[in-house]
């Protein structure tokens, strides 16, 4: 009759043992999936804002943005979906061929999915880049 007791304590507590270990495997699963799609989010909202900020410059601005497009176009093919890597590849070999190339498709395709990773209502309007001109400006608002 002891030895009865001692194989119920047993099994509960190889179930309740079992069931930590799963539930362990489960949560750590859970939360490295979440991490990397907190990670992934992250470079790519980067790589957005530096392609929209360097995009449609003049040439003099331009030129300071070569790093901020190279490590944007880099940051996509490595952590973007297939589609925004075929994009990115494209821009960039288009880039190099031409001199310039158009950053619209792969701007709205990384709109897109972050919105919809950021659980946001999508926008189908296009992309505006807002550029302004300081010399422009202050001729228009200088006081005379």
């Amino acid at each position: 009759m002891e030895w009865q007791l001692f194989a119920q304590l047993a099994v509960t507590f190889l179930v309740a043992v079992l069931g930590w270990l799963v539930a362990h495997y489960f949560a750590s699963q859970r939360d490295l999936a979440n991490e990397r799609r907190k990670l992934r989010t992250q470079y790519l909202i980067e790589a957005y804002r530096k392609l929209e900020s360097a995009s449609n410059r003049s040439d003099d601005s331009f030129e300071s943005c070569f790093e901020k497009f190279e490590s944007a176009i880099a940051d996509i093919q490595l952590l973007g979906t297939p589609m925004q890597g075929k994009l990115a590849r494209a821009f960039a070999l288009e880039f190099a061929k031409n001199g310039t190339a158009s950053l619209d498709a792969l701007a709205m395709n990384l709109r897109s999915t972050l919105r919809k990773e950021l659980q946001l209502e999508d926008i189908s309007d296009s992309i505006v880049y807002l550029r302004l001109n300081k010399e422009k400006f202050h001729k228009r608002h200088a006081r005379t």
